[in-house]
């Protein structure tokens, strides 16, 4: 029974280009659309650039636009960037619209109709120099608690405290640094604590289904202590003033108005962009989808950075405005690049445009994403030297290579292939189109790939044992093929929502020119001739050097800067500024640490190493094609090697290659203790090998 659904991404600020970060959520929430339109689903998929807020309008000034046109601006460019990383978007609209400023208008006077907004004054800090109260991030200064300079108004990003921006030392506008001074100013407030709508979110965030169970205590968390929530700011601002007579100047927040967003991005999309026959006029869009009891879901893709606007404002606002609430909100975690933060001055805060004009195929980063994303908010990271050495060994090896060396020995039986099926590529294949179904429902594309790689596996092995190539029309070589090229096919629709031009193109090659709808019941082997019509499409080798041009630091990347005056204020700062002390002896600094890849190993043999009392050698499976070899000198606690198979154990896993009595060494494993009394570490079964370890 097909399903329909309205899906969104967070709407991406439109104050610069989308980075490989903002790439994970729209990678992410793509592959899933992509997976439930083959299921026979109807999906609506809608974003839109968040075109509010203080930093465009001060942004647009410094550049001489108005903001409507540099927003404007950042919207193509991301919307051009979006689709060259396949990510369709149904509409990719902005939040300033006309659309949004009637859902906007209606969503507040609900509120105020449900006796929700109230009347607060609000010390702030308040520029002289700009005439205009500071935002948080509009705001500088040293963190009260640590004492780190240079830190935002609302947190420090070394320890993490949260504070109020007067609560920092030495405080200065971000803007032309002189220093603030504090003023009182009247705002809306909107009181979350009134009961009626204080049960309505905990009912929502406590109802199965709505948010990941770890996701959800943490909401809870917040709902202990639930604060009001200020959904007005003073001029100048870009965005939709206030109508309200109670409270003259003032604007909405943006953080009003980017959520409605979606609603008005897909109202907007089934009123003027949806295909002919398709197109539905508000009102009845309103009740096909978001009126309360509508059959459509509703499920909203976002990063864990902005879960409490959504887990908390959001359905309140929805259920003033007599909406249904979302159905499902999965999180996913933030991107580190390296083991590493992004960063500018690293040269590791890259674009989606740097990744492109370094000529890496877009779907690359498309897979590897899937190959690390599941359920869960982990963070993720892009580490370069994993990158390419998954790209070559799962798709150039495993899974291209293995198509063009059996469309080649396919050519060679003219007119179509068919035979029986080799049991083992058969149940293999089988497990991974029904399995990475399920996967793909949860959000579990990671065991997507593994399922994929692990059936690509199969079928190369049986090749390599049957040896087609030396006589093709023996039977058992024919069933080799005619099963591989099947399975191929199978794959191919596996593998579509992630890679949908290469899974099209080598569906293509086997005879396909379309891939089949993903029924439940979907059989691969539905017993058709396989014939190759063309050459099936190549995945090139990544090598180092061209991931290593992602990798532009900001001095190098940045064009020289005429240097400006300093004003008296910051040269004395910078006079009286003590200089950092001296690191402690013995103590490691954070970069150091992160060198250090810790992963999930599953330990699948152990034996001892010949004439060498204190060594085992080990064959652990970390979330590659092949299980690595790694010599441990954990024999004195281990005199029984096969207590350890089955075990998860935690590998370094970037450490360089070791010969240890003639085998070479691929990794190291943890343990505590002093031999022969020490113990390896290990995790729960829930873990998956290769899952990083942090």
């Amino acid at each position: 029974m097909s399903q329909r659904l309205l899906v969104t991404s967070a709407l991406p600020y439109a104050n610069g280009p989308i980075h490989l970060g903002h790439l994970v959520e729209y990678v992410q929430t793509d592959v899933y659309v992509r997976f439930r339109r083959a299921c026979g689903d109807d999906v609506a998929y809608v974003c839109a650039a968040d075109s509010h807020g203080t930093p465009i309008e001060v942004n647009a000034a410094k550049v001489g636009m108005t903001p409507k046109a540099f927003v404007e601006k950042y919207r193509a460019e991301q919307h051009a960037d979006f689709h060259a990383f396949g990510v369709e978007f149904s509409t990719y609209y902005t939040t300033d619209s006309d659309e949004n400023r009637r859902w906007a208008y209606r969503v507040y006077d609900a509120l105020k109709a449900k006796g929700l907004i109230y009347k607060k004054s609000v010390e702030q800090l308040y520029c002289e120099v700009d005439r205009r109260f500071l935002p948080d991030r509009f705001v500088k200064g040293t963190c009260p608690k640590c004492g780190t300079p240079d830190q935002y108004g609302d947190v420090c990003e070394h320890c993490g405290t949260t504070y109020d921006p007067r609560e920092l030392k030495d405080p200065y506008c971000a803007i032309c640094r002189s220093s603030p001074v504090v003023r009182a100013s009247d705002h809306a407030y909107v009181n979350l604590r009134k009961p009626d709508v204080n049960a309505v979110i905990h009912e929502w965030v406590n109802a199965e289904g709505h948010l990941e169970p770890a996701v959800r205590e943490q909401v809870k968390g917040w709902l202990a202590d639930l604060q009001d929530w200020c959904i007005t700011r003073d001029a100048p601002y870009f965005g939709f003033p206030v109508t309200d007579p109670e409270f003259p100047g003032k604007f909405l927040y943006v953080w009003v108005d980017a959520p409605i967003g979606y609603l008005s991005s897909a109202e907007h999309y089934f009123a003027a962009e949806a295909p002919d026959g398709e197109r539905l006029a508000p009102a009845e869009f309103e009740r096909r989808y978001l009126a309360v009891g509508a059959p459509a879901r509703l499920e909203h893709f976002i990063g864990k950075d902005i879960l409490r606007f959504h887990a908390v404002f959001w359905p309140a606002m929805l259920w003033a405005t007599g909406l249904k609430r979302p159905d499902r909100m999965p999180v996913h975690g933030h991107l580190t690049v390296n083991g590493e933060k992004m960063s500018k001055s690293r040269g590791t805060f890259v674009t989606g445009r740097t990744y492109l004009e370094s000529g890496l195929d877009p779907e690359l980063l498309r897979y590897f994403y899937a190959a690390n994303l599941g359920s869960g908010v982990s963070d993720l990271d892009l580490s370069l030297d994993e990158f390419r050495n998954r790209i070559n060994a799962d798709l150039a090896n495993n899974v291209a290579n293995l198509a063009s060396r059996v469309a080649a020995l396919l050519q060679r039986l003219p007119g179509g292939v068919t035979a029986p099926l080799d049991p083992e590529i058969a149940a293999a294949t089988r497990e991974a189109v029904k399995g990475a179904r399920a996967a793909y429902q949860v959000l579990e594309t990671r065991d997507v790939v593994r399922l994929v790689s692990q059936a690509a596996s199969v079928c190369n092995r049986r090749v390599q044992e049957t040896k087609p190539w030396e006589n093709p029309a023996g039977d058992a070589e024919r069933s080799v093929l005619y099963t591989t090229g099947k399975a191929l096919l199978g794959l191919a629709r596996v593998l579509a929502p992630i890679l949908p031009r290469f899974s099209a193109a080598l569906a293509a090659a086997y005879g396909r020119p379309e891939l089949p709808a993903w029924t439940p019941d979907l059989e691969p082997f539905d017993g058709a001739p396989v014939q190759v019509v063309e050459k099936p499409p190549q995945i090139a080798r990544v090598d180092a050097k061209q991931v290593q041009r992602l990798i532009v630091p900001a001095a190098e990347a940045a064009p020289a800067k005429v240097a400006r005056a300093q004003s008296p204020a910051e040269t004395a700062t910078r006079a009286s500024a003590k200089p950092a002390p001296p690191p402690v002896p013995g103590v490691i600094q954070y970069d150091d640490f992160a060198k250090v890849e810790l992963r999930v190993g599953l330990v699948k043999a152990a034996e001892k190493v010949e004439k060498a009392d204190k060594l085992l050698k080990l064959s652990v499976d970390v979330g590659e094609p092949e299980p690595r070899t790694i010599v441990a000198g954990i024999a004195q606690a281990y005199p029984e090697p096969q207590a350890l198979v089955g075990r998860r154990i935690v590998v370094v896993a970037n450490l360089a290659p070791r010969p240890l009595r003639g085998i070479t060494s691929h990794g190291m494993l943890l343990a505590a203790g002093e031999p022969p009394n020490l113990q390896v570490v290990t995790v729960g079964e829930g873990i998956a090998p290769g899952t990083r370890v942090k």
